[in-house]
């Protein structure tokens, strides 16, 4: 894939690197905390792929600094690419080739994460090293010289880390043997060259052998950034998740629009109103982990994926703690739980829970009616309506709130739909280039292309 995938780039005119918000999220984190929950959400993919992208960024980046790179936003920049690389990779198959030294075929989970850096991310300019970090060298043609070095120098500290997994005794002879026997087809000499200088100068195999703190080392590296960039990225990491499925795809930003226009009518201030945007924001983020089988399933879970899928919570948790403030985490992680105790994951009562827990419980539930699902299509007004009524008179969600969203059902809906345009815009569009750009591949290797070919995600 040459200069053809390079023509991706002006398949359609480029979008605002992120999408309206009612609120500044700066105010409530900053880029810091918001890398390090992109971290700890793709720790939740898959085991094997535990903190690959931190160690693979500690390796880019001391690579960079041999090669003369000062500190600055360049070096972040890059740092964060590696962190985040793999951002394409959701499917078994896909990952099962991404933890073997000798790749194969990882165009698709190539093609995706340059997708999401390119019209997601505030890096869109990275995008490329994205697309061919999995590209043997000699197929290297036209790129620019950047390109071609970063996307280079991040394969060989990639493929440095994936050798160190599944061989944590590597010693450096053994893997400069196999980096080099490997050059000049798949990996260029200098780059290979470049890691094992910054080895040489930076003890970077024993650091490997050491474990790094990770969100220490998240924040030494990303802390100065902008702070409109927290935006930026907190928008990247809700579609990689919300994108997996063509049914959740605007589900986070209904669920936050209507628990924040729920809160504007209900509590005092702005301020709270937007803790309680922020929370609703975050409140899906550990369905990363739940497998796609479960998410799509067409009918009623059994009590098996019913157990599977109720982690997510406990995963959410666990990606947020530290990253926000307290009550903040509390709203995104109560949004199952029940008044009268029914709920989970803790089976909290109504003296448990806040004003701020209760609103995203019925912003959540009015987002699931209101969309689409593998077992369901969309329910009309009157039908959420009903099925909000009727937990309300179970006990089981706030009064207050129920009563609110039947006044103002109409008034929010409008303000939810006109929030939701261009998130279902932004699917389409990504799953259009995703859609060419199997077709450019099937056309270098002279195939067919896919009939009916979508997103690798639903």
């Amino acid at each position: 894939m040459t200069s053809a995938v390079q023509d991706a780039g002006g398949l359609v005119e480029a979008l605002p690197p992120h999408l309206d918000h009612p609120v500044r999220l700066g105010d409530y984190l900053g880029t810091s905390e918001v890398a390090i929950m992109i971290q700890r959400a793709l720790n939740g993919v898959d085991p094997r792929l535990v903190d690959h992208g931190l160690r693979v960024g500690m390796l880019l980046d001391a690579m960079l600094e041999t090669a003369g790179w000062p500190q600055g936003k360049r070096r972040r920049d890059a740092y964060l690419v590696a962190l985040m690389h793999d951002v394409g990779a959701y499917r078994t198959e896909e990952i099962d080739r991404l933890v073997e030294f000798e790749t194969g075929d990882v165009w698709q989970h190539s093609f995706y994460g340059y997708l999401f850096f390119k019209e997601l991310s505030p890096l869109a300019d990275y995008a490329e090293v994205v697309l061919y970090h999995h590209m043997p060298f000699e197929l290297f043609t036209d790129q620019e010289p950047s390109v071609r070095f970063l996307s280079q120098a991040l394969q060989v500290a990639d493929r440095v880390d994936v050798l160190f997994l599944r061989n944590p005794q590597v010693d450096a002879r053994a893997l400069k043997r196999l980096l080099e026997q490997a050059s000049p087809g798949q990996f260029s000499p200098d780059a290979v060259t470049l890691f094992f200088e910054a080895d040489r100068r930076r003890g970077l195999l024993d650091a490997l052998h050491c474990g790094i703190d990770c969100d220490d080392a998240v924040r030494r590296a990303v802390d100065a950034a902008e702070p409109e960039a927290a935006a930026a990225f907190l928008d990247m990491l809700v579609h990689v998740i919300d994108f997996r499925s063509r049914h959740t795809v605007t589900h986070t930003v209904t669920t936050a629009w209507v628990a924040y226009e729920l809160a504007r009518r209900l509590m005092t201030g702005e301020g709270e109103a937007g803790r309680v945007y922020c929370g609703a924001l975050l409140h899906d983020l550990g369905k990363i982990g739940i497998p796609l089988d479960i998410l799509e399933k067409p009918g009623r879970l059994d009590e098996g994926e019913m157990a599977v899928m109720r982690t997510h919570v406990s995963l959410t948790e666990s990606i947020v703690a530290g990253c926000v403030a307290d009550d903040i985490a509390l709203a995104a992680a109560r949004h199952h739980e029940k008044l009268d105790g029914s709920g989970y994951p803790r089976g909290l009562v109504a003296a448990n829970l806040r004003q701020a827990d209760r609103i995203i419980a019925v912003a959540d539930i009015v987002s699931a009616l209101v969309g689409t699902r593998s077992y369901k299509e969309a329910y009309p007004k009157e039908r959420v309506l009903e099925l909000l009524a009727d937990q309300r008179d179970r006990g089981l969600i706030d009064e207050a709130v129920v009563e609110v969203m039947e006044r103002d059902y109409d008034d929010i809906m409008r303000v939810v739909r006109r929030a939701c345009l261009p998130v279902a815009a932004l699917y389409r569009r990504v799953q259009d280039e995703y859609v060419w750009l199997l077709g450019q591949l099937a056309q270098v290797r002279g195939e067919e292309p896919l009939a009916g070919a979508a997103l690798p995600i639903g």
